[in-house]
């Protein structure tokens, strides 16, 4: 009976040891310093460097339209029947905003931003619009009466198309490092260039014009 128990004791000690050593092999594959190398995973998985491992995040609540995590890169739809309200393109992210219907999008935030393209395509598409700054891209079209209110360009490279009877009200790219902006009598409440940069119909983009980095 001592030698059956010293047996069975032994056994359930291997069989632990053997099941330890699969969970720390296992463990190791998801282990990583950086997002590169979560990469090899079939799911999108990113690197928690708080725990030094390859996790699978959701993406972030504004990307309704679906994200990658890996590239950063963000895809937000708003349009009639899914009206969005305050719109906030996450931090170091690539967004693509699309407001396709009246009163589709609120206020748009994109000061954080990598770059942003945001499309407001109907009458009263969208509310006031914020750019990135460090010179990150940001790209603004604003299509039908009313569609856009403020554009505050701040720094960054900017380029601003308002479309449409009062499309824009203030556009505000004075401290842009780059802005190429389109608006014809009628279409914008007031434009404020790069000093020197005004043309006939918006600000110029070239030469002195632009300075990012």
């Amino acid at each position: 009976m001592k030698t059956a128990l010293l047996l069975l004791h032994a056994g359930v000690l291997v069989v632990l040891v053997s099941a330890s050593c699969l969970v720390d092999r296992k463990a190791n594959d998801y282990a990583c310093s950086s997002d590169a190398d979560c990469m090899g995973f079939p799911d999108s998985r990113v690197c928690d460097t708080m725990i030094g491992y390859c996790v699978v995040e959701d993406c972030p609540s504004d990307c309704n339209a679906g994200c990658s995590l890996t590239e950063k890169t963000c895809n937000v739809l708003c349009q009639q029947g899914r009206n969005c309200n305050f719109v906030e393109c996450p931090a170091g992210f690539d967004c693509t905003i699309n407001c396709m219907s009246g009163g589709a999008c609120n206020d748009i935030d994109c000061t954080d931003a990598r770059s942003c393209a945001i499309n407001c395509n109907a009458n009263n598409a969208c509310g006031s619009i914020d750019c990135g700054t460090g010179g990150a891209e940001c790209q603004v079209t604003c299509n039908g009466t009313n569609a856009c209110e403020d554009v505050d360009c701040s720094d960054a490279a900017c380029s601003v198309t308002c479309t449409g009877s009062n499309a824009c009200q203030d556009v505000d790219c004075a401290d842009s490092c780059s802005c190429m902006s389109t608006c014809a009598a009628g279409q914008c409440a007031s434009m404020a260039c790069p000093t020197g940069c005004m043309g006939a119909s918006g600000c110029m983009t070239g030469g002195a014009c632009t300075t990012c980095p």
